[in-house]
């Protein structure tokens, strides 16, 4: 879990002058740069965090103004960060203009840089003088980091009611932590099975549990009038993590050659459906994962 590896960064006091914080998704920047700022006064704040968006709708900044910034003696005698947000945005020739500023640091100032997405090979190759750092959380490690996070609310959750969390959500990071927040505000000391399913899936008709049990069935009938309903409420990628995260689970409970080979299978068409989700490639990728997955 890198995020774990930047929050001991913050502890030791950010000891590198400059850091290239990347993650598929947005949710994990966010809450590493929230975790910088919490360290920072009030006071402070308004003078010695300086953000830079290289994706801004009104201004690209220049490298020129960046590295001034990070050149300019700070206020009260503190560190001054900056945050170049979206580098991404730029090309490896362009991010070249901050290398002066990385092989000589100003030892009054942190810069934070941030990559969403799969850190391309080029720029991976020009940002070796900063320290980087994934902060994505592996699948696998999805459900300490939900006992975690909602342990520092001092609430309780144990590992069934971690993972059906995840299978009735998915694992966007950015939904469970919003997920976790409302479960959280119920003032419950403990949150149970139970409870999310009366939080979280309140009213619904159906969950995806609902939806992977019709897909074993082969229940074509089911199966869709059950896609329809939740999908007035749950975007396709939830969808494709939840799904995953069950076949996960009755993976590992298969116990002869043929079963393995349609849950390997299976994984290969939810990674297809994935892909074209994500590049926009296809018409109906859910619907034509769902047909794939009932014809195993």
């Amino acid at each position: 879990m890198s995020i774990k590896t930047f929050l001991l960064e913050i502890d030791k006091g950010l000891t590198s002058p400059a850091y290239l914080l990347y993650a598929d998704n947005e949710y994990m920047i966010e809450e590493a740069l929230s975790s910088v700022k919490n360290t920072i006064p009030e006071t402070e704040m308004p003078f010695n965090y300086n953000v830079f968006d290289m994706d801004s709708a009104d201004s690209i900044p220049t490298a020129e103004e960046i590295t001034d910034t990070l050149n300019t003696v700070s206020f009260f005698g503190s560190r001054r960060y900056v945050v170049v947000r979206n580098l991404q945005k730029i090309s490896a020739k362009e991010f070249k203009k901050f290398q002066s500023h990385i092989a000589n640091p100003s030892p009054n100032s942190v810069l934070l840089m941030s990559y969403t997405g799969t850190l391309k090979k080029e720029m991976k190759e020009s940002t070796k003088g900063l320290k980087t750092i994934c902060l994505d959380i592996r699948e696998n490690d999805m459900p300490v980091w939900i006992k975690e996070k909602i342990g520092q609310k001092g609430i309780t959750i144990n590992d069934d009611a971690a993972g059906y969390l995840i299978g009735v959500v998915g694992n966007d990071i950015g939904l469970l932590s919003a997920e976790v927040e409302k479960l959280a505000s119920f003032g419950n000391e403990t949150i149970t099975i139970s409870g999310i399913k009366e939080i979280i899936e309140g009213s619904r008709d159906y969950s995806v549990f609902d939806l992977t049990n019709a897909l074993r069935e082969k229940n074509i009938e089911k199966v869709f009038r059950i896609y329809r309903t939740l999908s007035e409420t749950t975007e396709p990628y939830n969808f494709l993590g939840a799904i995953n995260w069950h076949y996960s689970k009755m993976s590992l409970q298969a116990n002869d050659t043929h079963q393995r080979k349609d849950f390997s299978r299976a994984f290969e068409l939810l990674n297809d459906a994935d892909i074209q989700i994500k590049t926009s490639g296809g018409a109906y990728p859910m619907e034509h994962l769902l047909v794939r997955l009932l014809r195993l």
